[in-house]
């Protein structure tokens, strides 16, 4: 039962994820106009079969604009995962493996102070001090989205210290270089890709809200946030301006969180599995 439906999740995560990466990688075959060009003339339509999700204030294309959107809210909130990602699994197991040493307290105060900011102030102050882009934004990300990675892999570090293979690497003379990448990176990027699966859809709901404040992706360029923030005006007077960056945040978000969930009773050696 319990690999059964573990299976389910991460087959429909993966459907999902790869029918939404379709309609984005295609969105110049499946719609026609430029997202980015107006026509006065054809502002605020209703959905048709011309404009499958209408068209916003300026005339432009919906559809169009959702699909080229998805292209730079997906592939930011890639690079701010991958940023992410190498930094705290790097300060992660630096910290594991010299454990109690001054680089390790080093580490962990880093930590502690940036959990002590909100996510969202720090990036109003990374834009105060920098100004308003979608690059900007994205080093915002990376300088609070490694703090996870950082704690995880070090917790998983810790333990994998304890375990004979290490004790035996260690009396055997092997370097810290290759205790480090041969007994426990291996160990810790399990937990921590699955983390990273999970952190995605996280991120790119902290992309697109960021985007809605105006603090990411300037206009005109089409991003899933800036978007819903340039229809919130007309949202009761055109109410399905809204419809398609919302539609596709949500279901990016549940297509990772799917196959997330599935990878992590897959790979997870401490799940166990429900009677």
């Amino acid at each position: 039962m319990h690999s059964t439906r573990r299976s389910v999740s991460l087959i429909a995560g993966t459907v999902l994820l790869g029918l939404l990466a379709v309609l984005i990688a295609g969105a110049h075959w499946i719609s026609p106009y430029d997202p980015v060009q107006q026509h006065a003339a054809e502002r605020l339509e209703k959905p048709s079969a011309q404009h499958p999700f209408g068209t916003d204030r300026f005339g432009r294309d919906l559809l169009a604009r959702t699909l080229h959107g998805g292209q730079i809210t997906l592939l930011s909130a890639m690079a701010a995962l991958s940023g992410a990602l190498a930094i705290g699994l790097a300060v992660g197991l630096a910290a594991g493996m010299f454990h109690n040493s001054l680089l390790d307290r080093l580490f962990m105060r880093m930590i502690d102070v940036l959990l002590a900011f909100p996510f969202m102030v720090l990036a109003m102050v990374v834009a105060a001090l920098f100004g308003t882009s979608l690059f900007h934004l994205l080093l915002a990300v990376i300088a609070v989205g490694w703090v996870t990675f950082a704690r995880l892999a070090r917790s998983v570090v810790l333990q994998a210290r304890n375990e004979t293979s290490f004790a035996a690497a260690r009396v055997l003379g092997a370097s810290n270089r290759t205790l480090i990448l041969r007994e426990l990176a291996p160990k810790a990027l399990s937990p921590v890709l699955i983390l990273a699966t999970f952190e995605l859809g996280s991120l790119i709901l902290s992309i697109a809200a960021l985007s809605f404040l105006g603090l990411g992706a300037q206009p005109p360029t089409p991003e899933w946030g800036s978007m819903l923030a340039d229809g919130r005006e007309y949202v009761l007077q055109s109410p399905h301006i809204m419809f398609g960056p919302a539609l596709f945040i949500m279901l990016s978000v549940l297509a990772f969180n799917l196959i997330g969930e599935g990878l992590r009773d897959r790979l997870d050696p401490y799940e166990k599995p429900q009677l």
